[in-house]
């Protein structure tokens, strides 16, 4: 493993790392106090789009984490940004569930169900997007509507069972759209560079912890970030990639992983 010139800071995923469904992961909620005794900084990032910062908060307190909202930096919100960047007020159609809904309303844009004029189709997860919605927003795109999509994860770990994420209804769209889908969160380089300029940490010392080789790891690696891969969620069995700087049994071990490099 190459060696750490500095005492690293951490984005942290949620998913798969901190908890599986409706439960913690083994004594995670300890690993974010130890992080805060030994003052190693870090940020929890996450490609979710079914809870706002808030929501997810209440979430990891419910679970017995003591997390600040503003520790939390969701993809939802990253794509409500952009799209104030791009549009001021957007007018959205929403493929997505209540919370991404409201965050948009919040942020500012107007959110429909309907076939009705629009600036973005916004892809975000729910149980389950269908094919009416994708017809409808095929149309839209055919006006000028931008698609975009709060990422396209192929998998996302709920409990014991692995369900399918956006990835096969952005390839769905992508099926039927001559354009391209913008993609928001992991592994787009531009939401680690948001995640570092929301957070002041540095690139070259922060360290990704995720569970998704293809979502957190490669995203890392390629983003200028180091890497650990933990084997509690989406990629518990899929071999090392190149460039990763190591692995976990579960983000209970990271406590250890610090001790033995950082001892002071």
């Amino acid at each position: 493993m190459p060696r750490f010139l500095q005492r690293p800071s951490f984005f942290i995923d949620i998913d798969g790392v901190l908890y599986g469904g409706s439960a913690p992961v083994a004594h995670g909620p300890g690993v974010l106090s130890y992080l805060r005794s030994r003052d190693f900084r870090f940020l929890l990032v996450t490609n979710t789009s079914r809870m706002s910062a808030s929501q997810i908060g209440d979430k990891l307190a419910a679970l017995g984490y003591e997390i600040d909202p503003g520790e939390i930096l969701p993809v939802s919100v990253a794509a409500a940004e952009y799209l104030s960047q791009e549009y001021g007020s957007a007018r959205c159609f929403l493929i997505g569930d209540e919370s991404l809904e409201q965050l948009l309303v919040e942020k500012g844009h107007s959110v429909s169900r309907e076939e009705e004029p629009a600036d973005a189709v916004v892809i975000g997860q729910c149980l389950w997007a269908d094919f009416g919605e994708i017809d409808i927003a095929r149309r839209l795109v055919e006006q000028g509507a931008q698609v975009v999509a709060l990422h396209r994860d192929a998998t996302w770990p709920d409990g014991d069972v692995i369900r399918i994420g956006l990835g096969p209804v952005v390839a769905a769209m992508e099926s039927v759209i001559k354009g391209s889908v913008t993609i928001i969160g992991k592994p787009q380089r531009a939401f680690f560079d948001a995640a570092l300029a929301h957070s002041g940490f540095a690139r070259e010392h922060t360290v990704m912890i995720g569970d998704s080789i293809a979502s957190d790891i490669v995203g890392a690696i390629d983003a200028g970030l180091r890497s650990l891969l933990v084997r509690t969620g989406n990629s518990a069995t899929d071999p090392l990639p190149a460039g990763c700087d190591g692995e976990l049994p579960s983000i209970a071990d990271l406590p250890q992983w610090c001790d033995t490099r950082f001892p002071d």
